[in-house]
């Protein structure tokens, strides 16, 4: 596609960091405007895990970057995505086994193994808010499963002056449940309109209809990629 197509098009991006995503919008030629709608807060572990681990899992990058010492323990490891393996990989040292071909719960589970005769057990490193879905379906696979919660996610106050400049943009893409929350509060809060959104996901996606944002496409692989490619094509 044209490195210019998205030139004269306002994004909002609402990940806690700039990086990527918006280095990848601006080659397109997108004025990016950064609005970070949650930060991540280290928990307190107050799980202990006291059998052999069969398999570690990460359902999210943030969890990954929490995941040692279960990770390196662990007989296997599986994260949700190709990002989040990246970063279990480099964190454990260790071989990152299963990565589902879409970065989703629901292909996790449908990619996972079942238990062994005997049962097994299952570490999984996630965040505070996380579904129960990863852990309801590695269970009904035969495991016995191990929640460790590392972090969770919380909303960033963002001021009205930062927000009515934001609402006027062409598009703004959410890349989790709790941003795509957020965001529609902090339009609730000062009685705004938001744009359409692009959500990296179908979880996602449920909240944004659920909060009555208007979704404009569900990126498609749930990764970075995905989010970039669902946006070029809104426009194309």
């Amino acid at each position: 596609m044209s490195e210019g197509l998205l030139h004269g098009r306002r994004i909002v991006t609402t990940r806690p960091d700039a990086g990527d995503l918006e280095r990848r919008l601006e080659h397109h030629g997108a004025t990016v405007v950064h609005v970070p709608l949650t930060n991540i807060v280290d928990v307190g572990v107050n799980t202990s895990v006291d059998e052999p681990i069969d398999w570690l899992v990460v359902t999210s990058a943030n969890g990954a970057r929490r995941s040692e010492p279960w990770a390196s323990l662990a007989s296997h490891r599986c994260a949700v995505g190709p990002s989040s393996a990246a970063v279990l990989g480099e964190v454990s040292g260790e071989i990152v086994d299963l990565v589902p071909e879409n970065a989703s719960g629901e292909d996790l589970v449908r990619s996972f193994p079942a238990a062994p005769s005997g049962g097994g057990h299952v570490v999984i490193v996630r965040g505070e808010q996380a579904s129960g879905e990863v852990r309801t379906g590695i269970e009904q696979l035969g495991w016995r499963v191990t929640d460790v919660v590392t972090y969770r996610t919380q909303p960033i106050k963002v001021d009205q002056d930062t927000a009515e400049p934001a609402v006027t943009s062409d598009l703004v893409l959410l890349a989790a449940s709790s941003a795509a929350a957020a965001w529609a509060s902090i339009c609730r809060t000062y009685g705004l309109s938001s744009p359409p959104v692009v959500v990296i996901g179908a979880p996602t996606a449920r909240t944004a209809e659920h909060e009555a944002l208007q979704v404009a496409a569900v990126a498609e692989p749930s990764t970075i990629d995905g989010l970039v490619s669902a946006t070029l094509n809104y426009f194309n």
